[in-house]
């Protein structure tokens, strides 16, 4: 089983931290949701659901464990892409300043990644997705509330579990009518590069993604097909 951990300082108490973990409303800008539920129970279910534009929403659900208020946070988590489940632990602690003001260390464990098959992409989709998620909580606690959906203006249209290095991309759906679509991308393909641009890790693909324009043609290496995309502007309608 393989762990990844992720940190970040956030400018606001513990409680306020703590308090917009819980909020589905706040949910909805940093973590991207477009429903969620997440009583603040130990032992209570949860359930997060993201709607990418693929032909079935994408929903991860799981329990509470352990809730030590304004401290620590355990949810075990069913994966999409592998049969297995995951634990997040976040840690909260308080961080003085010279101001007086008390700010927040969050850490974020999550172990139990299957070693082989898909769970090795959707732990690199998971680090991925947390270290953005994460500082989106921070903007959303700073009243600059940003939405992971718009980061991009250019679109290819993939829902991917993850990356790896030396081997590619692996797609778990694609956006309805998106270039990736019309392509003929599929789930369950494997995007390895584009020309000379390897897909080793998803931060690769947002960086793919932003070196493009809408309206470019590109041509994927799909498996071992080439397949020719071409880009369009992002098509995002908020929820």
């Amino acid at each position: 089983m393989e762990s990844n951990s992720l940190e970040r300082l956030l400018r606001h108490p513990r409680e306020k931290v703590w308090q917009t973990i819980f909020d589905p409303g706040a949910a909805e800008h940093w973590l991207g949701t477009v429903a969620s539920v997440m009583p603040e129970r130990e032992g209570a279910a949860l359930c997060w659901i993201y709607d990418p534009g693929a032909r079935m929403p994408t929903t991860y659900s799981g329990r509470i464990q352990v809730l030590d208020r304004f401290r620590r946070l355990e949810l075990v988590i069913g994966l999409v892409a592998c049969d297995a489940e995951i634990r997040m632990t976040f840690e909260l602690t308080d961080v003085p300043t010279e101001s007086g003001d008390t700010h927040t260390r969050l850490k974020l464990q999550q172990d139990g990644f299957p070693a082989d098959g898909n769970g090795r992409f959707e732990r690199d989709g998971f680090l991925h997705h947390w270290d953005h998620f994460l500082e989106l909580l921070g903007d959303y606690l700073d009243g600059t509330p940003k939405n992971y959906h718009t980061m991009h203006k250019t679109e290819l249209g993939v829902i991917p579990v993850g990356a790896i290095r030396g081997e590619g991309m692996l797609v778990q759906d694609v956006a309805v009518g998106a270039p990736a679509d019309l392509a003929g991308v599929r789930a369950g393909d494997v995007i390895r590069s584009c020309g000379d641009f390897v897909f080793g890790s998803l931060d690769d693909l947002d960086a793919w993604v932003e070196s493009h324009r809408p309206g470019e043609r590109v041509e994927l290496l799909v498996g071992d097909r080439l397949v020719p995309v071409v880009l369009r502007a992002k098509q995002y309608t908020p929820s």
